[in-house]
């Protein structure tokens, strides 16, 4: 299911924030076992509800769950992700989060950051763009559109920013936001600036023709 060694270094070299990135595969299996990491063996198996879920959910978790125990691993911390909801639930002491498309995984774990958010997203194509875009963008956010990038890329970063920000959030807030609740003020070359609720927040990105990855990490 996972393929290969995973990436354990921070790809915006930030501090305080322990990393874990894989490429997977779909598999019919409800339980994984990596084999490969320096410390030992990981283990993590299917909740009963998700049994019966579609492989590529039930591929989706248990890779999800697998990087994050490495990660929780190099923090010190329980290997153990709990469940609220569909959202992970972080051991006390600890903040984190996990994101994938089809075919790539990523957990972040921090134990001085009060949130984190990851997201990587496989690059839209232009006809899906088109459809969700009033969804994403306000006319003033389409207008920040750089020429250095295609409509679809860009569409696909300012959604994956707003998606990593919700995630840094999540545990202060009793909803979720639409995406157009958070909106884009400035962009440079790595990073983009989201106004939510009178708050600006940091994304930091990069991107390339087929995917795009965005953090948001918020301090005490």
């Amino acid at each position: 299911m996972i393929r290969g060694a995973l990436i354990t270094h921070n790809t915006f070299g930030l501090p305080d924030i322990f990393w874990r990135e894989a490429r997977f595969c779909l598999n019919p299996a409800t339980e994984l076992t990596y084999m490969l990491d320096p410390s030992g063996p990981v283990t993590v198996r299917l909740p009963a509800d998700l049994r019966g879920a579609v492989i590529k959910r039930r591929s989706e978790y248990l890779a999800g769950r697998a990087v994050a125990a490495l990660a929780l691993r190099e923090a010190g911390l329980p290997e153990q992700v709990g469940r609220r909801d569909r959202a992970p639930l972080w051991p006390k002491g600890s903040t984190g989060s996990i994101s994938h498309t089809d075919t790539r995984v990523i957990a972040v774990v921090s134990r001085s950051h009060a949130g984190l958010g990851v997201d990587c997203e496989t690059i839209m194509t232009p006809s899906q763009a088109a459809e969700i875009h009033p969804m994403v963008l306000t006319p003033a956010e389409a207008g920040q559109h750089p020429g250095i990038l295609s409509f679809s890329a860009f569409l696909t970063l300012v959604f994956s920013a707003k998606e990593a920000l919700y995630k840094a959030v999540s545990a202060r807030l009793e909803r979720i936001p639409e995406f157009c609740e958070a909106t884009l003020t400035s962009m440079s070359a790595d990073t983009l600036h989201l106004d939510f609720e009178g708050a600006i927040y940091v994304a930091h990105y990069n991107i390339d023709a087929l995917e795009c990855l965005t953090l948001v990490q918020l301090r005490e």
